[in-house]
C-alpha cells in the first residue's frame, strides 16, 4: 500500500497504559495513519462510532471489569468491516482476560514483547483491514517449543486472578473449591513455571512477575 493510501486510513488505538498508547499512536501516526487514542473500552467504542475507523488496535486487560475482548466483539458486531488487531503483553489470551472466547476469530494477534518494529504493527493493521488474517495466529499453542513455560487453561485463570491480587481464600471462593485445593493448584502452577517453592522463596511474586512480562504460554 502506498503512502498516500495509508494516509487515508483511520485507526483507533485502545490501551490503558499511557506510555504504550503514546508509543503506538506516535509510531502509527509517523507511518501516515490518522490515529484516535482511547484509554478505556467505553472511550474506544465512542471513538469508533465517531470516526468510523478502518481498524481498531486494542489491548486486552484494561484493569477493569470491561475487557478488550468485549470491545473487539462489540466492534465486530456493529462494524463488521473494521479490521481488528489485538496488541497484548501475553502470549495466550487466557492469561490476559477471563473471556478470551469473545475475541473475534478474524483478529490479528500480536504480543508486545515480540513486536520488533512499528512496521510490524503497521503491516498487521493492513492485514486486518484487508482481511488477510490467519486464524491460527490468534492462539499461540501450536508454535514450536521455544523454552517458554506452559500452563493449563485452569492454571492460567488462577494466575490471572493472582496477578489481580486475589488471596488464596478468594481464589477458592471464585473456583468453588477449598483453600487446601487451591494451595495444591498453586503449588502445581509454580512447578509448571519452574519456580522455587522452598521456604525462603516467594513463588507468588515470581509467578506474577512472569505474568507481567508475558513469559508464559497456555497449552
Amino acid at each position: 500500500m502506498t503512502e498516500p493510501e495509508t494516509r487515508q486510513l483511520r485507526v483507533v488505538i485502545a490501551d490503558d497504559d499511557a506510555f504504550t498508547l503514546s508509543l503506538v499512536s506516535g509510531g502509527l501516526e509517523a507511518k501516515g495513519f490518522a490515529v484516535t487514542a482511547a484509554t478505556s473500552v467505553a472511550q474506544a467504542l465512542e471513538a469508533v462510532r465517531a470516526v468510523d475507523p478502518h481498524a481498531v488496535v486494542s489491548d486486552l486487560n484494561f484493569g477493569t471489569v470491561e475487557t478488550g475482548s468485549e470491545l473487539l466483539q462489540q466492534v465486530a458486531e456493529e462494524f463488521p468491516w473494521v479490521g481488528l488487531v489485538v496488541l497484548t503483553s501475553h502470549r495466550s489470551p487466557e492469561l490476559a482476560v477471563a473471556n478470551p472466547e469473545k475475541i473475534p476469530p478474524g483478529a490479528v494477534y500480536l504480543v508486545k514483547s515480540q513486536l520488533g518494529r512499528i512496521d510490524d504493527l503497521a503491516e498487521a493493521v493492513h492485514r486486518a483491514i484487508s482481511g488477510q488474517t490467519d486464524d491460527d495466529g490468534l492462539f499461540d499453542d501450536e508454535r514450536p517449543d521455544d523454552g517458554v513455560p506452559t500452563v493449563t487453561a485452569a492454571q492460567a485463570d488462577v494466575l490471572r486472578m493472582l496477578a489481580e491480587g486475589a488471596s488464596t481464600r478468594a481464589l477458592a471462593e471464585a473456583r468453588g473449591t477449598t483453600v487446601r485445593a487451591v494451595e495444591t493448584m498453586l503449588n502445581r502452577l509454580f512447578v509448571a513455571l519452574g519456580l522455587d517453592t522452598g521456604e525462603n522463596a516467594n513463588p507468588r511474586v515470581a509467578a506474577v512477575t512472569m505474568w507481567q512480562r508475558g513469559g508464559i504460554r497456555v497449552r
